[in-house]
């Protein structure tokens, strides 16, 4: 029920949109892009500590269409015992419809038990605005909505629907330095105050043309986790990003 009224949500508002669009926009040409990341930390002595992050962006542009997959990985031991180990995948496509407007569907895959799931899958759709298109800023806004499926670390599952709202913004420096903040907030429609907020900071500074060091810094919080653990996960990386 839920999937057949957001997907036809969605279908009357593209209609909507592309009779309100004075002009198709112009489609782009073809365009490949591919980020790595990688980092390593490792600490001895009074400090017994090793983290692995390690992470990737895959950008397709066709036409009016814009393919998109990221994936994230941290892997973290403190004194030999697993302290950290989280797995992020997400895929997305999203279709022009007018200069600034597009529709877009995804779907991520999560896995954190130290946050006390298991496995976690979402299922999106929505639009998406560019609110500032200026050549060192950028800002662009969504709205939608998501279908989560969760499997705890006790072996409780759920499923429910919430809303999307996110936004993500640019400022570069230059042509490889920039720094870039993205936010969304996920409140739950079948639980009464219940509702995450999933925010990233990134900073990146240039070393060559395709190398770069980056920093990056997540703030993850559930009003309502699983017993027994707590509701916000803060994690900061650093390592070489590799762009072509």
């Amino acid at each position: 029920m839920y999937r057949f009224s957001m997907a036809a949500a969605l279908l009357v508002s593209t209609v909507a949109l592309d009779a309100a669009s004075a002009q198709t926009p112009a489609a782009k040409p073809a365009d490949l892009s591919f980020t790595g990341e990688l980092g390593y930390v490792s600490a001895t002595g009074n400090t017994q500590l090793s983290t692995v992050n390690a992470g990737d962006k895959i950008v397709y542009t066709s036409g009016h269409w814009l393919v998109t997959q990221t994936a994230a990985y941290i892997q973290g031991q403190t004194k030999g015992v697993e302290s950290a180990n989280q797995f992020l995948v997400t895929g997305r496509v999203d279709r022009a419809l007018a200069s600034r407007a597009s529709a877009f569907v995804g779907a991520s895959y999560e896995r954190n038990p130290f946050a006390g799931f298991t496995r976690r899958t979402n299922e999106l759709l929505g639009f998406r605005w560019k609110a500032v298109q200026a050549p060192q800023d950028s800002l662009s806004l969504d709205a939608g909505g998501v279908l989560t499926q969760q499997l705890d670390v006790s072996d409780s599952s759920e499923n429910f629907p919430a809303a999307r709202v996110a936004a993500s913004y640019k400022h570069a420096f230059s042509k490889a330095a920039y720094f870039q903040e993205q936010a969304e907030y996920l409140p739950d429609l079948k639980t009464g105050g219940a509702y995450r907020i999933n925010a990233t900071s990134a900073l990146v500074a240039p070393i060559s043309a395709h190398i770069g060091i980056k920093v990056g810094y997540v703030v993850q919080y559930n009003s309502r986790p699983p017993a027994t653990f707590g509701t916000t996960d803060r994690t900061v990386t650093t390592g070489i990003q590799i762009t072509y």
